[in-house]
């Protein structure tokens, strides 16, 4: 099904020359036994012990996905060192807020005893509306949300109870700063900042049973262990992290969150063993579209960390995943869910009408949509034009997929939701 990949360069194109210079450097270094990242299970959890000071990390389930990650980074991934620095940092980060998470329980039981009501929760595809339905929910004061660098260091530094700012927030506009400089094409693709609105993938990440990792880095292994086994391990681990979140902001316990990750849709049997009663809304765009934009986006993002991915594995191993995810999906959703907890929307009637959609959307929760909310709707769209940091071009031939093959592989999905197309229709102009 797939075609030649064309039109992008080699991942090592997209290095800076800066990077290039330290990678050159320090493979030089490895070469004479020096320098060289660990990525091994020891090593990591004896920095992140020493580092912390700590000892326990409670419930270690969490190792079972790691040393599948840990065995995928080194048999597969072809990391370039600034990459392996950089991976080993994101896991070091992870293995010290578990270690910190268990000592603020330890202090602080209470915690576990916060009640969250049930969520709503969008569920859909990467790159079909979610990040902006999202933040237009979120832009209303009646739900909880999630902002980026709670999403990456959710747990409080010793230092967080004490000064006027956290540092857990200068620390994420630090290393944003330096994402941004290593990989500027990504503003395009998916707006970061410290102080977004975020989803929740961040908190599964600390699970060791995120999607994040599989965007950053060639690790097949690991994304099919993730597929094949539940994540329920991971998804409790994040409720324990929304609690300590709402804790430590002084939410109301009674304040519903609105949550959201394309994630969801692999593990949405153990999304709704932790929220049985949460609500969920799936938003379905042109699967054609979604699927371009989606090799875009892993392209995008693993390309700082390894030389030798091609595009046209990217558009392989997301083509099967995506498929993959929505069979699973529609499965659960058919099977284990009631109807009355989902709602579907099409983004093109969200791009036509937003107010309309979102008022639908808020008559299935039974809520109220306020002329207050509105408002705040209205201000985050004007301060988020759709490509204020540029406009994300993106082709599926350069990813080696055809457009009518990838249509036909996901015709079942949309006919499912009669999801038009977002070009002309191929089918009715073949038989024309």
């Amino acid at each position: 099904m797939s075609t030649a990949a064309k039109g992008l360069p080699p991942a090592k194109a997209y290095h800076r020359r800066p990077m290039r210079a330290l990678n050159a450097v320090l493979r030089a270094l490895n070469g004479l036994g020096l320098a060289r990242i660990a990525l091994d299970e020891d090593s990591l959890i004896r920095s992140a012990r020493k580092q912390t000071g700590l000892n326990s990390f409670g419930d270690e389930a969490f190792l079972v996905p790691m040393r599948v990650l840990l065995n995928s980074l080194e048999e597969e991934a072809d990391l370039n060192p600034l990459g392996r620095f950089l991976t080993a940092q994101s896991i070091l980060r992870i293995l010290k807020h578990r270690l910190l998470l268990e000592d603020l329980l330890k202090r602080n039981p209470e915690i576990l005893q916060r009640e969250i009501a049930p969520p709503v929760v969008i569920v859909g595809l990467a790159r079909s509306g979610t990040t902006r339905l999202h933040r237009l929910m979120a832009a209303d004061d009646g739900f909880l949300h999630l902002k980026a660098w709670e999403s990456v260091n959710p747990v409080p530094y010793p230092e967080s109870f004490e000064r006027d700012v956290d540092p857990r927030m200068t620390n994420i506009e630090q290393a944003l700063k330096a994402v941004l400089y290593m990989s500027p094409q990504i503003a395009a693709v998916h707006p970061l900042g410290a102080h977004e609105i975020e989803e929740e993938v961040g908190l599964i990440q600390h699970g060791f049973s995120s999607q994040v990792f599989e965007v950053c880095g060639k690790v097949p292994s690991f994304a099919e262990w993730l597929m094949t086994h539940d994540q329920n391990a991971a998804y409790e681990h994040m409720v324990v992290l929304l609690k300590v979140i709402s804790w430590f902001r002084k939410d109301p316990e009674n304040q519903t969150w609105i949550l959201k990750s394309p994630q969801h849709m692999q593990d949405l049997d153990s999304l709704i063993k932790v929220f049985p009663d949460a609500k969920i809304i799936c938003p379905h765009r042109d699967p054609v579209k979604v699927m371009g934009s989606t090799c875009s986006m892993a392209w995008n993002a693993i390309v700082r960390d390894t030389d030798s991915v091609t595009a046209e594995w990217i558009g392989q191993e997301w083509m099967g995943k995506t498929e993959r995810m929505l069979k699973k999906t529609l499965e659960i959703r058919e099977h284990q869910m009631a109807k009355e907890n989902q709602l579907d929307v099409l983004y093109a009637d969200i791009a036509a009408d937003w107010k309309k959609s979102i008022q639908g959307i808020y008559d299935f929760l039974g809520m109220e949509l306020t002329d207050e909310a509105l408002l705040g709707m209205q201000a985050w769209l004007d301060r988020n034009n759709q490509h204020k940091h540029g406009v994300h071009k993106y082709s599926l031939a350069d990813f080696g997929l055809d457009e009518d093959l990838v249509d036909q592989r996901l015709m079942f999905y949309r006919e499912r939701f009669s999801i038009p197309y977002e070009r002309s229709n191929p089918h009715l102009a073949a038989s024309s």
